[in-house]
């Protein structure tokens, strides 16, 4: 008996020193060797077009969590609907959809959506849009005499003839020049007006718009942004061969706004940046209180600093 224990007990010891080096054995965990790659999140997206075509477009923006495992995408969509080039999407049917949109690579597969709103500005409710009180077929009159070499200033009533009129008088001369500015307009009036005033596709259009969003609409300073942007991107999208410029908006003497209209205009300027087709001539910080007429608008000798800022940014004015 007592050899026979011994046996058992020299077995047991045997199989306890094949266990610890035999696979699955151990009481240590396994180590897991599958690299992490993190996460991809992409935001959804929203695109415009209007009834004449025009189109904005918008930009994925891949957010990887562990930005050196990031990876080229491959993206699946309904091709009837929208357009993605690079990282860029625009549509292509004047119609209000959702369009689900597949980012995948290798390691990563994520689904958003781009919105599409087809903009009807005569059946807005809102009364953003309204035209009924401006006389747009007037300035599309006027706009008639547009050629591919006219520098255009268009927008509220700094570039209105019964503010900008008299300094264009001696300015234009010689110059293929127009002005065709409307007074008490918004961003918003002018997204719903500008294919019907401009018409022909004109060397340049230069905009002072934006201060009556907060002064007259009260406006939050988001939705300004946004309907500067949208603005920009349709006149672009209709007129593709025309260099916009954009006069940041100008301080009033009223403050009541001035908050708002420095991070729009800190806003514009980033954004217009990014863009070789649009330049955001900052003339705000050249206008001061003093060199203006009525606490709004510069005095006649003082529109010298848009033109001359304007000029400064790049512009090319076309002799006549």
């Amino acid at each position: 008996m007592k050899l026979k224990f011994k046996a058992v007990l020299a077995a047991a010891v045997t199989a306890l020193t094949i266990c610890a080096f035999a696979a699955g054995c151990t009481d240590k965990p396994e180590e897991n060797n599958t690299p992490d790659y993190g996460t991809l999140s992409i935001d959804d997206l929203k695109v415009f077009m209007t009834q004449d075509r025009s189109c904005t477009f918008a930009e994925i923006q891949p957010v990887f969590s562990k930005p050196e495992k990031a990876e080229s995408l491959t993206y699946t969509y309904d091709t009837s609907s929208i357009k993605i080039e690079g990282n860029t999407v625009t549509p292509i049917k004047r119609e209000n959809k959702e369009v689900n949109v597949r980012a995948k690579s290798e390691h990563f597969n994520v689904v958003f959506k781009v919105e599409i709103e087809f903009l009807k500005f005569a059946e807005d409710s809102s009364g953003l849009y309204d035209l009924s009180r401006f006389d747009v077929a007037q300035r599309a009159e006027l706009c008639k005499e547009v050629t591919a070499n006219t520098t255009l200033f268009i927008g509220d009533s700094f570039m209105d003839n019964h503010f900008i009129g008299e300094y264009m008088r001696s300015f234009a001369q010689g110059k293929d020049v127009l002005h065709a500015g409307i007074s008490s307009t918004t961003s918003y009036h002018w997204e719903a007006a500008y294919s019907t005033v401009i018409g022909t596709a004109p060397k340049n259009i230069v905009m002072h718009v934006g201060t009556n969003n907060f002064y007259d609409v009260h406006d939050l300073t988001s939705d300004t942004q946004d309907s500067l942007t949208r603005l920009f991107m349709l006149m672009h999208s209709k007129y593709p061969s025309s260099n916009i410029y954009w006069f940041n908006i100008t301080q009033r003497s009223d403050t009541s706004y001035a908050q708002n209209v420095s991070e729009t205009n800190v806003y514009m300027a980033e954004w217009c940046a990014k863009y070789d087709w649009i330049t955001c001539v900052d003339t705000c910080s050249k206008v001061t209180t003093a060199m203006l007429g009525d606490g709004v608008h510069p005095t006649t000798e003082n529109y010298k600093v848009f033109t001359d800022a304007l000029v400064e940014a790049g512009c090319e004015i076309t002799e006549k």
